[in-house]
């Protein structure tokens, strides 16, 4: 079982908040990467302590999220959410591959944004039988064993315009250079039309949203580890002034920027 050691995206203040929470990160085996990109268990216990309120905006993959509350399976989301830990407990997810499962739902994906479904009606599984075994199990690697198990029934081989998708989506997440819709097209030789169309059918949510949630995602970044100003930000991100930067931030991920430098005050993301 190989640990996931990158970067996690769009974390805040990663150091305070490890003292709330646990975090661990698996790989799937290959028989399953077509399918999933990671393994993640939460756990925590806060005993005594004030609650924590976890705020969250993940990518846009779909999530297979398990706790005592069953087996639910999470659209994508398109706006921060909040989870409050309190007391003792443990959340147990995977973070599916960008789309592979936009044609196994009862909808088009894109009806499905900031939507959960109960997991055995998308995955066709025995729910209450992964739940018990996935929490009550002794160690991660049990965990990972029993998902392992029931969700390699459902892999199916990809297509190529899932693929192109995946890829076009890296390039974004990882390329701070790609500032608009045209110049993806330019780089996937492809129209504006086109990847528009792709997106909707696979990811819900347009290539222009997405460049958009990363680019402000690595700012963000960029603001927590002071590499640099907010004037200085507003003009690498091509703003017209720091007012229309800060304006973007609070209204698209609701992240009030005078807190930024606060660890007190934010809280971290768990899905990457």
């Amino acid at each position: 079982m190989q640990s996931n050691d990158k970067k996690i995206s769009g974390v805040l203040h990663p150091n305070s908040s490890a003292q709330h929470f646990q975090l661990r990160r698996y790989l799937p085996e290959s028989t399953l990467a077509p399918l999933i990109e990671q393994f993640w268990l939460v756990d925590w216990d806060l005993r005594g302590q004030q609650p924590h309120n976890q705020q969250n905006l993940p990518d846009p993959n779909m999530h297979l999220v398990i706790s005592q509350q069953g087996a639910k399976v999470l659209g994508p989301v398109s706006k921060k959410y909040h989870y409050c830990m309190q007391g003792q407990g443990k959340i147990i997810g995977v973070k599916f591959n960008l789309g592979v499962l936009a044609k196994r739902l009862p909808c088009p994906i894109d009806k499905a944004v900031d939507t959960e479904f109960e997991a055995a009606d998308i995955l066709l599984f025995d729910q209450q039988k992964l739940v018990e075994n996935t929490l009550n199990a002794d160690c991660d690697k049990d965990v990972v064993t029993h998902l392992d198990e029931t969700l390699r029934k459902i892999v199916m081989p990809q297509d190529s315009a899932l693929s192109n998708v995946q890829a076009l989506a890296e390039q974004m997440k990882n390329n701070n250079e790609i500032k608009r819709v045209e110049m993806l097209a330019d780089i996937s030789r492809t129209s504006v039309r086109t990847l528009q169309r792709l997106f909707k059918t696979y990811v819900s949510l347009p290539p222009k949203w997405l460049i958009r949630k990363y680019r402000l995602s690595h700012a963000l970044e960029m603001l927590e580890n002071r590499q640099l100003s907010l004037t200085e930000l507003a003009a690498n991100l091509d703003y017209a002034d720091q007012s229309h930067l800060i304006r973007d931030f609070n209204g698209f991920l609701d992240i009030t920027l005078s807190n930024i430098r606060k660890p007190t005050k934010l809280q971290n993301q768990i899905y990457s």
